[in-house]
């Protein structure tokens, strides 16, 4: 019965992992990719005040609430914050707890997928690196090499 509930722990705390959060861009799958040169100039001290020493910023604006979010390496980890046009930030959340995402990794994700959002990162055992992504309802994964190759796209299971 010990083991038992042990067991249990363990798997409840593993689904804890990595976590869809429920912000601004991550489900709507209507994201636009923009250069840091057009993020309004609050945003931009809002991020640098808020996550300073933050690598590989990828700035996306969201069709359809006309706000701004960012996915960022910080502490060995990818993250990711939402931000008002006002300039406050609007959320916050770790969407790889294992690593920081390599930037070769992120321009083929982009490339790939110039309008989706991950929600989460995962980097598996084999070296692979795998995107969760929703479009609508419907979740989605890609899975890149470490070069940044395209190996795998197949709805989830």
């Amino acid at each position: 019965m010990k083991n038992k509930i042990i067991l249990v722990g363990f798997f409840a705390l593993s689904l804890l992992s990595c976590s869809k959060s429920d912000d601004d861009a991550s489900s709507s799958g209507n994201i636009t990719v923009i250069p840091a040169s057009a993020v309004p100039a609050t945003i931009m001290t809002t991020f640098n005040n808020n996550f300073p020493g933050a690598s590989q910023v990828e700035w996306q604006r969201n069709g359809s609430n006309n706000s701004v979010g960012s996915d960022f390496n910080q502490n060995s980890q990818r993250h990711h914050a939402g931000f008002d046009d006002s300039g406050h930030q609007s959320s916050h959340s770790i969407i790889c707890l294992e690593a920081p995402v390599p930037q070769v990794v992120l321009d083929a994700f982009r490339s790939n997928f110039p309008t989706d959002s991950v929600y989460e990162w995962k980097l598996r055992n084999d070296g692979t690196w795998r995107a969760h992504i929703m479009r609508g309802s419907i979740k989605y994964e890609a899975t890149f090499s470490a070069s940044g190759s395209l190996i795998k796209f197949e709805r989830s299971k």
